[in-house]
């Protein structure tokens, strides 16, 4: 008995051991962005800058923030991030300020200009860049800063937690879709004049996961302006706006005021929501709940299930 228990005692030890050098990190690491940008990691990274709020929230997440030097202007959350300091906005960067920051690595989204990047490229900064374009992209986004950033483990606990909730969503929608058909969705970006989401972007995708029909993607675009017309002529079923979406802000209160839409069905059967932009449209932990709130929006009596 002793023997046996020292027996199975080593191979534990043995076992553990092995595990913890799996997890060890080996430098270099060479890594091809999805902006095609090869970049050589020599060793851990200590100094980041985030260009993309989505990005800085995975930063917090993965417990880098004291390691986070700055953010870009868009960052929102969490609360902490509004601390930092800023290099300027998402989509143009202050390449000076960022060089005289001097990161080991700096964190962009496609939404960043190209020139930007190969600047901060071709003046020795590790760059890299992301375009996620659904969930399943943002948990494999998640997992290779993870990787990037030598917090494997970390990563992995959030992003296991992340798909274990996506499939478990996603079983409910296929479920719900074998006795429904997709419900039409009408997504407004901006209210005047009318833009929406179009194929192959973010947004369509999640509504496409949420089971609904994206009537945008029929557009030109990825960010096709709609007019009254054809918004009436395609009639959603399902018509989802955000509080962002206009500058003085929208509520479903506006939303059933606007008296040119009442001919379309959504506005017809009170099928009208408001989301919150930022946890639909950034690919980031908080996704899932944004994906939630699609889900509710399409199928409403699935928010006891999603909930469980």
């Amino acid at each position: 008995m002793k023997k046996s228990l020292v027996f199975l005692l080593t191979i534990s030890i043995v076992f553990l051991l092995l595990s913890g050098l799996s997890q060890a990190q080996e430098y270099p690491i060479y890594y091809e962005d999805d902006l095609g940008n090869e970049i050589i990691i020599e060793k851990e990274v200590e100094a980041i800058i985030s260009l993309a709020p989505g990005t800085t929230e995975i930063i917090y997440a993965l417990g880098l923030e004291d390691k986070l030097l700055a953010v870009s202007t868009a960052a929102s959350y969490p609360e902490e991030a509004l601390d930092k300091a800023t290099v300027g906005t998402i989509d143009e960067p202050n390449v000076e300020l960022i060089i005289s920051l001097d990161p080991d690595l700096v964190i962009a989204e496609s939404v960043t200009k190209k020139e930007v990047v190969e600047r901060l490229s071709e003046l020795g900064i590790q760059v890299v860049g992301f375009n996620p374009r659904s969930i399943s992209d943002t948990i494999e986004m998640i997992n290779d800063i993870a990787l990037l950033t030598s917090t494997q483990n970390r990563g992995e606990e959030i992003t296991g937690a992340m798909q274990e909730e996506y499939k478990k969503i996603t079983s409910l929608v296929e479920a719900k879709l074998e006795n429904e058909a997709r419900p039409k969705v009408f997504y407004e970006i901006w209210s005047d004049p009318l833009y929406t989401a179009g194929k192959n972007t973010f947004i369509d995708s999640m509504i496409h996961d949420a089971g609904g029909y994206n009537i945008g993607r029929e557009a030109q675009g990825a960010w096709p302006q709609f007019n009254i017309e054809s918004l009436i002529a395609m009639d959603p079923d399902v018509f989802i706006s955000s509080e962002h979406s206009s500058p003085g802000g929208v509520s479903l209160e506006q939303l059933r005021s606007r008296h040119l839409f009442r001919e379309i069905s959504a506005f017809q059967n009170e099928r009208l929501y408001i989301v919150d932009q930022d946890l639909v449209n950034r690919p980031s932990p908080r996704i899932i709940e944004g994906y939630k709130e699609f889900v509710r929006a399409l199928f409403p009596d699935l928010e006891a299930e999603i909930e469980d």
